[in-house]
């Protein structure tokens, strides 16, 4: 069934095809009495037997309908086409991904920083209402705006999202299989890779290996998704000197980064609020941000230790 120029839930017009992904198809259209640009997601129509996949994709709307933040797409609308496709109208986010921005390499230092600390905003408040992402990448990063001074990143497709505790409202409990792998392999946080019950903390790893890509121009690990799901299990994340020799970065970001890169949840910051706190003495001060995070600025020590001289 051919959507463009059809009106769906009695009231959204579809204008053109935005593009395809695993679950539907995603296309602009626009509030026909507001005139408001919307984006309107369609699930494939050759997963609408897929019980599973269906109720997934109903929840996504359910779970994204609480979601009210500038650094975060939220649903505005959910119901089916005539053909009875699951439908879901979201925030209409003109702009480009953070994938297509890294993929002219290495992020500058200022600019990284802002949007790891939006992203970590829209992260807190999807945490706050209960919400875990667990498929965060470059992908699922919309930039809007402009220049850097009014730049926003908007995190979307929740697509695979869980409650951090059930609700009756909307059903509640896990839309996986025990045992199934849910997210992307080169962002996944090992609990993910494991397949064992992973929590907020998983969203943190991801924008670890995020903020890795930005400053390297590459992620840690190379090879097919099952190898580089296994790499998560008993490896960190290999230095810069080894993945990109070329790259000079600041230690103290790299010891922030290795933190929320930890392969045990437990010394990965507890919240997303905690990471940008960290972030934010960063901008402040530096030193205060190294010792928080074990750091020692060796230069400065040097300068503020005078030994004393010689007994005479």
């Amino acid at each position: 069934m051919n959507l463009i120029g059809r009106t769906v839930l009695d009231i959204y017009v579809v204008e053109q095809e935005l593009g395809k992904g695993a679950m539907g198809t995603v296309y602009l259209g626009r509030h026909a009495k507001l005139k408001r640009k919307v984006a309107i997601k369609v699930m494939h129509e050759h997963l609408t037997g897929e019980l599973v996949l269906l109720e997934r994709f109903r929840r996504e709307g359910m779970l994204a309908s609480k979601l009210n933040h500038i650094n975060v797409v939220s649903v505005l609308d959910v119901g089916e086409t005539s053909d009875r496709k699951p439908v879901m109208v979201m925030e209409y986010a003109k702009g480009t991904s953070l994938a297509a921005l890294m993929d002219a390499g290495p992020v500058p230092v200022e600019r990284m920083l802002l949007l790891l600390k939006q992203i970590l905003r829209g992260l807190d408040h999807a945490h706050s209402v209960g919400l875990i992402h667990r498929d965060l990448k470059p992908d699922n990063v919309i930039l809007t705006g402009g220049d850097l001074g009014d730049e926003v990143a908007r995190i979307v497709d929740f697509g695979i999202a869980v409650l951090r505790t059930p609700d009756e409202s909307i059903g509640g409990g896990r839309l996986t299989a025990s045992g199934m792998i849910v997210g992307t392999p080169q962002y996944m946080a090992p609990e993910q890779a494991k397949a064992e019950p992973a929590d907020h903390r998983a969203d943190l790893y991801a924008l670890g290996i995020i903020m890795y890509e930005m400053i390297s121009g590459i992620t840690p690990f190379d090879g097919t998704a099952m190898e580089v799901a296994l790499h998560k299990i008993d490896k960190d994340p290999p230095p810069f000197t080894e993945r990109a020799p070329h790259v000079v970065v600041d230690r103290v970001l790299e010891a922030y980064m290795r933190v929320l890169l930890a392969r045990d949840p437990a010394r990965r910051p507890a919240t997303a609020q905690a990471a940008l706190e960290v972030l934010e003495l960063y901008e402040r001060d530096r030193l205060a941000a190294g010792s928080v995070l074990g750091i020692i600025d060796v230069d400065r020590a040097a300068e503020m230790i005078s030994l004393p001289g010689p007994h005479r």
